[in-house]
């Protein structure tokens, strides 16, 4: 299965681990998901929003005002459900 074959919200777990943004250091930013999955920012926000709550991912606000995401252990454990 190619990553076009998966929803949008599945393709930003799957972009974030392979960008290996799983830990604050590593962490990408919502414009930089956005361009990627070639799709609107806001849309990326609301879906990071639902993960975190769900605890699939952790956001933060980086020195320069931006929004950043990284997957946590239940987001990689989400992620590889995906190849199964």
């Amino acid at each position: 299965m190619s990553e076009k074959d998966y929803r949008l919200s599945e393709r930003i777990l799957l972009i974030l681990h392979n960008l290996g943004a799983t830990s604050r250091e590593k962490a990408k930013k919502s414009d930089e998901l956005a361009q990627i999955l070639q799709t609107d920012v806001n849309e990326v926000n609301q879906i990071m929003n639902k993960y975190q709550s769900e605890g699939y991912t952790i956001s933060l606000t980086d020195n320069e005002g931006n929004i950043r995401h990284y997957l946590t252990g239940n987001g990689i454990i989400r992620v590889c459900s995906l190849f199964t």
